[in-house]
């Protein structure tokens, strides 16, 4: 949850807009607003192999590494990144406490719960790159504006459930009010991501989608297990985890309330209650808060909640639901901020609060991923193609 480059406060909107080209299909139709970095690089090889080596590291350097992580912290300089680190590991970790009863016992070994934590930090990991090219497809996907909404239109639960049509419906507000919504500076927005109030919700079902598609080749593959090698099952498994870890990170975003509104960076115009205005504010959330009041994964287990209930059917309006109860969080952590009690126990509490709701939302559009699999009737007329494999099935 590595916190936004400071754009103009309040951000603004552009006059024109453009189709995210760049996140995958597409035709440039208008130009966009706010986007982000958006490129993962994999490691090669199973995820047997990937998990040994994981193993491995853990046993001996385990004890050892929150000492690094202080001696780190005392010779460079302060930044947000490694705290940050942390919140996604407690998100992940609780929501992998509480798979549900139905979903395969490998997801719940040590091993994948170390690589989903590890992945649930992939996304910042990507910024980097430093890339244009990146940070314009990828930055808009951590957040959503959701107080940004409203010159369109629409509000957070109205939202059109495809990416590209909220892309063309924004367009065709601009295009019908083209004075209503200032021109963009490319001096201060150098990859082009300040025009759109973000893409989190369209992330999340993408990925949604990407996990249940990942399930829907191992559901395949397991079935016709005469049919596949080991090294087939074991890519497939890796790349169900991949996407989990993946999803974390965006649904841990969605969980911190300054990932859904224009006040991100401290307090943005009118402000009779006078809210802090710092830009370090989002940091501080995202990191300082989680170090000041010592939370860690292991120590939060208790606080676990169960999987929250994502639907197959309605997934879009439950994902746009969590947004808009955090995005109802955004004024009582400021509240808390004024108050001075972000650093006691009430703000203690609030924070573990988000993380757990984080962690069960997480478990649930886990859940519901794994329930969306089916049998990819192409794969199967491939596989029948090619014929059995020589090598013995492992049982």
């Amino acid at each position: 949850m590595i916190p936004r480059a400071a754009s103009p406060c309040p951000r603004e909107f552009g006059t024109i807009i453009a189709l995210d080209i760049r996140h995958g299909c597409g035709q440039p139709v208008f130009r966009s607003k706010k986007s982000n970095d958006g490129v993962a690089t994999r490691r090669r090889g199973t995820l047997k192999g990937s998990l040994q080596t994981m193993r491995i590291t853990a046993s001996i350097h385990g004890r050892a590494a929150w000492l690094c992580a202080l001696l780190a912290t005392s010779v460079l300089p302060s930044t947000a990144r490694a705290w940050d680190e942390e919140g996604h590991v407690i998100v992940t970790r609780l929501a992998w406490e509480k798979l549900p009863d139905d979903m395969p016992a490998w997801l719940k070994t040590p091993e994948v719960r170390y690589r989903l934590e590890y992945l649930s930090n992939e996304p910042d990991r990507w910024r980097g790159q430093k890339s244009v090219d990146l940070d314009h497809a990828n930055s808009p996907n951590h957040y959503l504006d959701i107080d940004d909404l409203e010159p369109f239109g629409l509000t957070v639960m109205t939202l059109p459930p495809l990416r590209r049509e909220f892309l063309d419906l924004m367009a065709a507000r601009r295009a019908l009010n083209p004075d209503k919504f200032p021109s963009r500076d490319p001096g201060r927005d150098r990859n082009y991501t300040f025009l759109v109030p973000g893409m989190l919700p369209y992330e999340i079902a993408e990925l949604h989608w990407k996990i249940a598609a990942s399930w829907t080749t191992l559901k395949t593959y397991e079935k016709y297990r005469e049919y596949v090698t080991d090294e087939m099952i074991e890519n497939a498994r890796e790349n169900v985890v991949y996407h989990m870890g993946i999803l974390s990170h965006f649904i841990g975003d969605g969980a911190q309330p300054l990932h859904t509104t224009r006040h991100h960076n401290g307090w943005v115009g009118p402000n009779p209650d006078k809210y802090t205005t710092k830009k370090s504010f989002h940091s501080y959330i995202d990191g300082g808060v989680i170090r000041h009041h010592r939370l860690r994964s292991e120590d939060m287990v208790s606080l676990a909640k169960p999987a929250r209930r994502v639907t197959k059917t309605r997934y879009w309006r439950d994902i746009c639901r969590y947004l808009d109860e955090s995005f109802a969080q955004v004024e009582p952590l400021y509240i808390l901020e004024k108050s001075g009690e972000l650093n006691g126990e009430k703000g203690k509490e609030f924070i573990q609060t988000r993380l757990a709701e984080g962690g069960s939302m997480l478990a649930g559009a886990w859940a519901a991923a794994y329930r969306s699999a089916t049998i990819d009737e192409f794969r199967v007329k491939r596989l029948l193609e090619k014929g059995k494999v020589s090598q013995p099935a492992s049982p």
